[in-house]
């Protein structure tokens, strides 16, 4: 093999070049390829790829910001003080960064690209209160309570890595399993736990807890036959937290939501979800929509409109999902006389979880409505849990929820949007729920699967039908209903109520106006994927529609507010 100079290399690859056209191509091709990759990591993108576990690794040297900033913040150990300001110092200058996959695909769902972005405040505020000071735990106390999994950070600080997520075994093959109708017992085993489950002819029985027959139909196996009883649930943790294996025997912390977010969609949820997770009591179990109760425990993945195709995502890896342990350990503080140690609480935000039990009739042939929904499972597994929920004027709610789905291809539209198209799909999707009102009642209407697939998003506008349901799970005052429109008005007054509705201490007065100046609503649509008005027959058409609806609600909630001045 003879060697070449540096000009014999050359001219013997412009040779080739010359001889062999096609080099050229694939010469300039790798180039241009070289240099995006540059300025990808120049610019510090966030490049991921899938795993064999299903999560998201970040490509090598390129960094995925991951930090909550949570106000107000006040510990009393001196060195751990400095610590937190050095590292907020460094945190003021980057933009949090969210990133929900889910197992199929890695795209925002239909609230989650909402119209208001947010960023960390330049600085913190100062805490008003003695009862917001949070200490450094004792590594024994951490230990006990959270595992060998806790790791120590750059800064020396308490970390619980995000778990790998397993899925549990389940009987589930595409069909859901039918339970014998006869008066017998069957016995129910579920995966990794000794525990069974025992059902008659209309009950199913474990760990304390009188189960709906129809909600095993739908559940994976594993969801009560894990779940221990509430008394066993541990007293240092504020939140429903305990002790338990996972599917390599190892024991660890599992926790459900101390409170939901439940929707409406389009009626602020996005906003308050921010607000409340800079809050340090407050720890978010992921991002916002997890998708749980409402997709994924049914086999559906987390899009809308999409049959149950696959295995059901089990209860042990969902309770032991997401970073909310790091969160809970800083939230520590020993009050003599009282149980708790960590004062934090988690949530779950999933607007679509008050209203989307699609699908429902493939569990439960034969019915003319869903003898179970979302409400009955939340309730059962925790009858203590705190709802709050969003209503805002239902044709408001209904016009950004159409220009929202058609914008991002959640629903097939014909696009552009205008009011005369938006007019003939309301004029359709009326049509449609008035023909099943002939055979069938109101709620069967409204959860019908069938009446779900046009993007007005008629249905998820009666509140009456769905709130109701809700209402039937929980305790009038464990459902805090807010009007959207009085949020957005008053957002301080807003929040300080929800704090107040939740237990926990109120945002201070002077953080709040800071946050909200720095915080300004903006919307992502361009005006194009508006609807630059309403059509006058349009709108007569949806109040006639929504009259006997919002009738219901106002004796429900028992205030004429609720018809938001429609009808003066």
């Amino acid at each position: 093999m003879f060697e070449l100079g540096y000009c014999s290399r050359v001219r013997w690859l412009l040779y080739l070049m010359i001889r062999r056209p096609r080099n050229v191509v694939i010469l300039v091709l790798v180039i241009l390829a070289a240099f995006h990759l540059v300025l990808f990591a120049s610019q510090n993108y966030k490049f991921t790829f899938k795993t064999g576990d299903g999560e998201n690794t970040n490509w090598g040297g390129i960094e995925k910001i991951e930090t909550d900033v949570k106000f107000p913040a006040v510990l009393t150990d001196e060195t751990v003080k400095n610590e937190e300001k050095t590292t907020t110092r460094t945190q003021e200058t980057t933009r949090i960064q969210e990133t929900y996959t889910s197992e199929e695909e890695s795209t925002n769902t239909e609230d989650q690209r909402d119209d208001i972005k947010f960023e960390p405040l330049k600085k913190d505020p100062t805490p008003e209160s003695k009862e917001l000071e949070f200490v450094r735990p004792p590594e024994n106390t951490v230990l006990e309570m959270f595992g060998k999994e806790v790791e120590m950070d750059q800064n020396n600080e308490y970390v619980v890595p995000k778990p790998f997520l397993k899925k549990g075994i389940n009987p589930y093959d595409g069909q859901p399993e039918l339970l014998p109708r006869s008066t017998g017992i069957k016995k129910y085993t579920a995966f990794g736990n000794p525990e069974k489950l025992y059902c008659d002819t209309e009950y199913c029985y474990v760990n304390e807890r009188k189960i709906k027959k129809e909600i095993i139909k739908e559940t994976p196996e594993d969801m009560f036959t894990f779940l221990p009883p509430k008394k066993e649930f541990l007293k240092e943790f504020r939140n429903p937290c305990w002790k338990g294996r996972d599917l390599d025997n190892e024991e660890k912390l599992f926790c459900i939501p101390y409170f939901y977010i439940i929707g409406f969609t389009k009626c602020g949820t996005t906003d308050l979800f921010a607000i409340l997770k800079n809050h340090t009591h407050v720890s978010s179990r992921a991002g916002k929509e997890t998708h749980y109760f409402d997709r994924l425990r049914r086999g559906r993945i987390i899009r809308m409109n999409r049959k149950p195709t696959r295995l059901p995502v089990s209860f042990l890896s969902w309770t032991n999902a997401g970073r909310f342990r790091t969160n809970l350990i800083s939230t520590y503080r020993h009050v003599p006389g009282n149980d708790v140690l960590f004062h934090g609480i988690t949530m779950d935000a999933t607007p679509s979880a008050v209203w989307d039990n699609e699908f429902w009739e493939i569990f439960h042939p034969g019915y003319r409505e869903p003898p179970v929904t979302n409400p009955d499972v939340i309730a059962t597994i925790n009858p203590d849990s705190r709802i709050i929920v969003s209503l805002r004027n239902p044709i408001s709610r209904m016009q950004s929820a159409y220009q929202f789905f058609c914008a991002f291809y959640v629903y097939q539209c014909d696009r552009p949007v205008t009011p005369e198209k938006f007019h003939n799909l309301v004029v359709e999707a009326v049509g449609m729920f008035q023909n099943c009102q002939k055979t069938n009642t109101d709620r069967g209407c409204v959860y019908s699967t069938e009446t779900h697939q046009l993007a007005t998003h008629l249905y998820a506008s009666i509140y009456s039908v769905y709130l109701a349901d809700w209402l039937k799970a929980f305790p009038r005052e464990q459902i805090y209903v807010m009007m959207f429109e009085e949020h957005i008005h008053d957002e301080v007054a807003s929040i300080n109520s929800i704090c107040d509705f939740l237990g926990i201490s109120r945002f201070p007065v002077e953080y709040m106006k800071e946050y909200l100046k720095e915080h300004q609503i903006r919307n992502s649509l361009s005006d194009n994927n508006r609807i630059p008005y309403m059509m006058t027959e349009t709108r007569q058409l949806l109040l006639d529609f929504f009259k006997p609806f919002l009738d219901d609600l106002v004796k429900l909630l028992g205030d004429d507010k609720w018809y938001w001045n429609m009808y003066n």
